[in-house]
Order: structure tokens, then sequence, then C-alpha cells
């Protein structure tokens, strides 16, 4: 878990542009000014709602900022076509294709692989948020916009076991 957090915190400091900041900027602004106004109005109760108002924007607004642009601007697609764990070694091969969804150019991608049991919904959600094992791959080559690369991720000291789900997600920088 700590390495998937230092991972996202590493990867949302270098991907920000210059949107990001303005949104996040506009945010941080319109959640001061809020609470500003909730210091000053008469009415006790619009006043409390204004101040919890300032504060959900304040803390929520900036997250939800960096998703909503990631899901708009840096939109990249991860398509996995096969999953092999080799039965005499204890290696893990997965391969895909990366899709550029995005409106801009990526320099550069990171592949992160979760590898979790699978159990009933509410378990597999806690197994994703903690996984088995989690990978981190740089893909180096450029991928401009509306184009796919194929890429192939090699674990090696992979323990076989019986039942495993595989998730690939791509971190695009531009």
């Amino acid at each position: 878990m700590a390495e998937l957090l230092r991972y996202y915190l590493t990867y949302t400091f270098h991907s920000m542009t210059k949107y990001d900041y303005m949104a996040i900027g506009w945010i941080l602004f319109l959640a001061l000014l809020v609470m500003f106004l909730g210091a000053f109005v008469k009415r006790r109760g619009l006043s409390y709602f204004l101040l919890f108002l300032g504060l959900v924007l304040l803390f929520a607004g900036p997250p939800l900022i960096k998703v909503t642009m990631d899901a708009y601007i840096r939109a990249a697609a991860v398509h996995v076509t096969k999953v092999k764990s080799l039965r005499f070694s204890d290696t893990l091969i997965v391969e895909g294709d990366v899709t550029n969804r995005g409106r801009i150019d990526y320099s550069s991608c990171d592949l992160l692989l979760l590898v979790y049991r699978p159990d009933t919904p509410l378990k597999s959600w806690a197994a994703w948020l903690k996984p088995k094992m989690v990978r981190v791959t740089p893909l180096d080559t450029p991928l401009p916009i509306a184009t796919t690369k194929p890429f192939q991720l090699i674990v090696d000291h992979f323990n076989t076991e019986k039942d495993f789900n595989v998730s690939v997600i791509a971190r695009c920088y531009p």
C-alpha cells in the first residue's frame, strides 16, 4: 500500500500541467471566497452551510479536479490481451496494448501492474486497495494522440497461485 501511495503522489506532481494549476487555484479561490462570505452572513444556518461548503471545496476540490483532469486530458486506455503464468518457473507474463485517448501527446508512461485475489465484490475492492503485488514499469516510448503501443510485462519470482486477478493501469506524462 505504501508503494502504491508513493507512486500515486509521484505521478500527481510529475504530471501536472498549467491547466491543473489554474483549476486548483480557481477551486482554492472559490473555497476561500465562500468561507469569507460565510463569516459575514447574518443568518446562522446559511453561515454554517457556507463555511461547511468552503471546507469541502478546500479539501475535496483539488483531488476531484486532478481526477477530472486525468480523465479528460490524460486519458489512457489499457487492453490486456494475454496473462500467462509459466508452469515450470516463477514468472508471470502480461501482454497488451496502451492507447492514448487524451488531448495531449505523452512523452512517457508508467504501467502499474496490480496482482490481487478475486473474492466477493467488497473483498475484491479491499484486495485492489491492498494488492498482493505492485510493479511499476516505465514505457519510455512517446505516445502521440490516438495511437496504440504494445507492451509486455514480465514479473520474475511470482508465486504461482491457482486464482488471481491482474489489473494494469497506465499513468502518462506530457
